[in-house]
């Protein structure tokens, strides 16, 4: 009974280890800022833009098309960065040198209808 009483622990401990893995994971969030610092993007966890800044004389120093290609630059880096960010620690969560930098934290993945058909990447 003692080794099924040690693999009962060590599955225990692995449980534990992979829910504080998990509440770290969803409580990511990455800033990307622009160059000139007129215009920051925070994403969460999921990717989503959760607060944007724009200095007013970014208003009258971008047109409105220079202004939307700045912010989904800003928020296709923040998302890089929180991918990459997410890598690390689902990494050093399993030991392993695996590449989980598509992992989801929402395994249904996204609701197609929420999505915009419009994003381009690059």
């Amino acid at each position: 009974m003692q080794g099924y009483e040690a693999m009962v622990g060590e599955l225990d401990r692995q449980r534990a280890e992979l829910a504080q893995t998990r509440a770290a994971l969803s409580e990511l969030t990455s800033r990307a800022v622009s160059r000139d610092r007129l215009v920051a993007v925070t994403v969460n966890a999921r990717g989503l833009a959760v607060d944007i800044s724009i200095d007013p004389t970014a208003l009258r120093r971008y047109r409105a098309d220079q202004l939307s290609e700045l912010l989904t630059t800003l928020i296709a880096e923040a998302d890089h960065a929180l991918t990459s960010r997410r890598a690390e620690l689902l990494a050093a969560a399993t030991g392993s040198g695996l590449d989980y930098a598509d992992a989801r934290l929402d395994p249904a993945g996204p609701d197609p209808a929420r999505l915009d058909t419009a994003r381009t990447t690059g």
